[in-house]
């Protein structure tokens, strides 16, 4: 892998090696566990549940093979987490349809981007432009995910546009909002338009992530 490059990478779950899988789990305890003190399940210094099985792609962003970033996508034809633990949250029918994915567990770690230098550089849109090309190459109508009220602006200016499904509260004064993220061209092309080209980028960003899961694994676990 070149020196000084972000690349963003998709695995499926099967094709994950361990080593890549506990990186990816660790980060998660740090930035939902620790930092964000979220009541997530948490075994030997990994955060990960039920949903982190065969059925679960992950898409990692990376620093010279450093994962920074990453978020979890599922079908909505197999059991996802708007109908699992956010259910009771809304006041819809969780939407299902082979052409719609779910998004979940969506991060950038913020600390050790700065600690190596990289704060100014744009992983929340990155993540989301990676998320968008994913599901777009994959066929995807739509992406389901539940977010924050602060999240869904992050979102909104990062230049992807939603429409909100419905709203509830994950616990009293914690607004949560259900969104429909459309996969098409004119959302990428607002994404592209936002993170522009930043230094240490080249020309690639435009086609993250990388299709092939064995690369992926052979810049990590190497």
């Amino acid at each position: 892998m070149p020196e000084h490059t972000i690349a963003f990478h998709a695995s499926a779950h099967p094709d994950t090696c361990p080593s890549v899988l506990s990186q990816l789990y660790g980060l998660r305890k740090k930035v939902f566990a620790d930092r964000l003190n979220w009541k997530v399940q948490v075994r030997n210094g990994h955060e990960f549940d039920h949903y982190d099985n065969a059925d679960a792609t992950y898409i990692v962003g990376c620093w010279n093979g450093q994962p920074l970033a990453g978020v979890r996508l599922i079908n909505t034809q197999q059991p996802y987490m708007v109908e699992g633990p956010f259910r009771a949250f809304f006041d819809v029918e969780p939407p299902k349809h082979p052409r719609l994915c779910e998004s979940s567990r969506f991060f950038v770690d913020t600390e050790r981007a700065s600690a190596l230098g990289l704060a100014t550089q744009p992983f929340t849109e990155l993540l989301l432009l990676a998320m968008h090309n994913h599901a777009q190459a994959t066929g995807m109508k739509a992406v389901v995910t539940v977010v924050s009220a602060a999240m869904s602006r992050i979102v909104r200016r990062a230049g992807w546009h939603y429409e909100v499904l419905s709203q509830g509260q994950a616990s009293p004064g914690e607004r949560v909002l259900l969104l429909s993220m459309p996969v098409d061209e004119a959302n990428r092309q607002r994404l592209l338009a936002r993170i522009g080209t930043p230094a240490g980028l080249d020309l690639t960003v435009a086609r993250f992530p990388a299709s092939a899961p064995q690369r992926f694994i052979q810049d990590l676990a190497s």
